[in-house]
């Protein structure tokens, strides 16, 4: 999602305990509140997205956090999705 593309995840272990994710629009400061979602792109993903948080940076940009997990039983590969308020 940074600069308005697509992020995409790829062989997310099954019961992984998560991978962290962050997201930054290259200076644009604060693009306000923002839902996001680890959709997947395969059959087999069932996925959470558990954490959602935001950083301020020293510059006065603010930097996006988000923690993906598979809960399914097999490997999978996402993307994310979202936007703001």
């Amino acid at each position: 999602m940074r600069d308005k593309g697509v992020r995409h995840g790829r062989d997310l272990n099954a019961r992984s305990p998560g991978r962290d994710w962050w997201f930054t629009w290259g200076g644009n400061g604060d693009a306000g509140p923002q839902l996001i979602q680890a959709e997947p792109t395969d059959t087999s993903g069932e996925l959470a997205t558990t954490q959602i948080g935001e950083g301020l940076n020293n510059n006065g940009f603010l930097t996006y956090y988000a923690t993906v997990q598979n809960l399914g039983s097999t490997t999978a590969t996402f993307q994310w999705r979202g936007g703001g308020f």
